[in-house]
């Protein structure tokens, strides 16, 4: 096991035993836990991006082909533990809100300390906004203006840290 590995490994405990002490997984499953963090395709689809920085050198894939094929071959158990059938994966690329493919950003450099760089994007919104979600497990409504500076410069736009 490399270092990165082992420090991967031992931040996953801290983390779920970090849920299960401040009493947010009391009588709950680690897989139930992911899967009620993970309700929408938008959550999915980032989560799986930083799944597959994790194996790549924090390196995003690179194209939807990339990263289709590399869902492909993604564990089926680790698919169900977010709530995802790995005999239809395809349909996480699929935005529940506007019914729209979601854009995705590919070849976004993260890091293992957190990155909060926007990967996933609604096509069409809602009402004039939009929804982007971050790598940092933060997603933000914005309108068209912000939309347009995030997918083309990144985190490099936002002045402020997103919220919830």
């Amino acid at each position: 096991m490399n270092i990165n590995r082992a420090v991967l490994v031992g931040l996953g405990a801290l983390l779920i035993a970090g849920l299960f002490s401040s009493g947010c997984g009391r009588g709950k499953s680690p897989e139930s836990i992911m899967a009620a963090k993970n309700t929408r395709n938008i959550e999915k689809l980032a989560t799986l991006y930083w799944a597959f920085q994790q194996e790549n050198n924090w390196l995003g894939p690179k194209d939807e082909a990339a990263f289709k094929s590399w869902i492909a071959k993604y564990p089926p158990r680790k698919l169900k533990r977010i709530d995802i059938d790995p005999n239809n994966t395809t349909k996480i690329f699929v935005n529940e809100r506007d019914g729209e493919p979601f854009k995705i950003r590919y070849g976004v450099k993260g890091k293992m300390t957190g990155c909060n760089e926007p990967v996933i994007f609604e096509s069409v919104g809602k009402d004039g906004k939009k929804l982007v979600r971050f790598l940092c497990n933060v997603e933000r409504e914005v309108n068209d203006a912000d939309y347009n500076e995030l997918w083309e410069r990144g985190f490099a736009f936002i002045r402020e840290q997103p919220k919830n």
